[in-house]
């Protein structure tokens, strides 16, 4: 009886190791036969932003372009695409594209923010995109944004869109406070010329919460490329580009957590704010509910589309700038440059894909004007390139034109390997100061720690 159940275990080993051979074989780049004799090449491309599906179907369009150049190439090669749109978290995306890589199971591009691109590259995930900066399309890219997809040197993506994190103030707060029309409109530029600093904007909402002119007063988003901006603004250095390694700016840091601190204490800012979703926050802005949030610009797409306002539903986008205000952060100090945080977007490609020619001119097609432009416009992002930007749907777009500017005043996370580290020890620490567990000196004292254990050479 023994015996008989050990060949049976072992057929049922035998069977499970065939069935996960078979689906080790890529799923993206699969050919069949089209008229003709011409090869049907199916590729894959995924995205874990189903609030952004145009990162995915452009790609429809963008293989209608190629292939009419393959077929005047009198290529035998054709382009099929395959949209997978996956909603799911950063946590869950990162571990759904480590066990498709090492299974060999990944889709043919990914969509993803671009500070993915340092572990992914560093991990031996990716295929280098050697000269595909050279390629017209990208001739009047973002300055910078080459950066944003380079480790160690080399070239790992292509920028999908672009950004920015903002402060928005709303006007019907502030009127009920007392401010005139003129006082409003000029709320924005003394923000960018550092006269209108962060304990002014924190007085001004403990005012507002005091007098019952609205529910909140200040809201911060807690993403990982949106805390640091609290930090930016207070002059605090978190990353040595040069060196490639973290600091521990521990004046700035301290500034920072006693300005957070002090905000939850007076109850400017409610100690719940890092756990609050962000919808809610959004919400409460389009309702009149809190007078300055920290969010980012494609966020005015959800109000025109998620029906937030409680009377109204779905707003306009005249609705949305009638009503609410955008600024830069203020800066913690007069006469400081203020720093938004940027996160572009990416197309990645694994490095086993079955075509990396045909996958690296898709990429060339879908970062066309007009693709940019499309994505831009639906979603409330900004192109990348100069022609993008100049593409008539988007200078006559009224959000983009009102929030543009803000791209000048843009930094980004470093795209490390660690940075995912970086972010959760920065959080962990900001949740000790808001829960009130922590001094601002012991919380940097603790992130000190926390540094050298996981960060190892990487920090400085």
């Amino acid at each position: 009886m023994k015996k008989r159940t050990s060949i049976w275990a072992a057929v049922c080993i035998l069977m499970l190791l065939v069935a996960a051979c078979s689906k080790a074989e890529p799923s993206g780049t699969a050919a069949e036969k089209g008229e003709g004799g011409v090869e049907i090449v199916t590729i894959e491309v995924m995205t874990r932003d189903a609030s952004a599906p145009t990162r995915v179907t452009n790609f429809v369009e963008a293989a209608e372009s190629l292939n009419k150049k393959l077929e005047e190439e009198g290529s035998k090669q054709r382009v099929k695409v395959e949209q997978i749109v996956k909603s799911m978290g950063e946590e869950e995306f990162d571990q759904h594209f480590i066990f498709a890589s090492k299974s060999g199971n990944t889709a043919d591009i990914y969509a993803t923010g671009y500070s993915k691109v340092g572990w992914m590259a560093d991990g031996d995930y990716l295929l280098p995109l050697e000269g595909i900066d050279q390629q017209k399309v990208f001739e009047n890219l973002m300055p910078g944004y080459w950066d944003a997809v380079k480790w160690d040197n080399r070239i790992w993506g292509v920028i999908q869109d672009t950004e920015a994190r903002p402060i928005f103030f709303n006007k019907n707060v502030l009127k009920k406070l007392g401010w005139t029309d003129d006082q409003i409109k000029s709320l924005p530029q003394k923000a960018e010329n550092g006269e209108f600093t962060l304990a002014e904007m924190a007085e001004l909402a403990q005012k507002a919460v005091d007098q019952k002119a609205t529910g909140g007063g200040l809201l911060l988003t807690a993403g990982g490329k949106d805390l640091p901006i609290i930090f930016l603004n207070h002059g605090t250095e978190v990353y040595d580009a040069q060196a490639g390694k973290y600091v521990l700016d521990k004046a700035g840091l301290t500034d920072t957590f006693t300005f957070l601190s002090k905000a939850v204490n007076n109850g400017t800012m409610e100690r719940s704010f890092l756990s609050t979703g962000k919808d809610d926050m959004l919400k409460a802005m389009i309702n009149d509910d809190v007078l300055f949030l920290q969010a980012g610009i494609w966020d005015e797409a959800k109000w025109r589309t998620r029906g937030m306002h409680n009377k109204l539903g779905n707003v306009t986008s005249e609705y949305v700038m009638d009503n609410i205000g955008v600024m830069v952060m203020p800066t913690a100090k007069k006469g400081m440059k203020p720093v938004t945080v940027s996160n572009p977007w990416v197309y990645v490609v694994p490095k086993k894909t079955k075509h990396p020619e045909l996958v690296t001119r898709l990429l060339v097609e879908v970062s066309s004007p007009k693709l940019q432009a499309e994505h831009g416009v639906q979603t409330s992002h900004i192109p990348f390139t100069k022609e993008g930007q100049e593409y008539d749907t988007v200078k006559q777009n009224a959000w983009l034109n009102y929030v543009g500017y803000l791209t000048s005043y843009s930094r980004f996370m470093p795209n490390h390997p660690d940075q995912p580290k970086f972010e959760k020890i920065l959080k962990d620490a900001t949740q000790n100061i808001v829960n009130g567990d922590m001094s601002p000196e012991q919380a940097v004292s603790w992130m000190e720690k926390q540094m050298k254990l996981n960060l190892g050479d990487a920090f400085k």
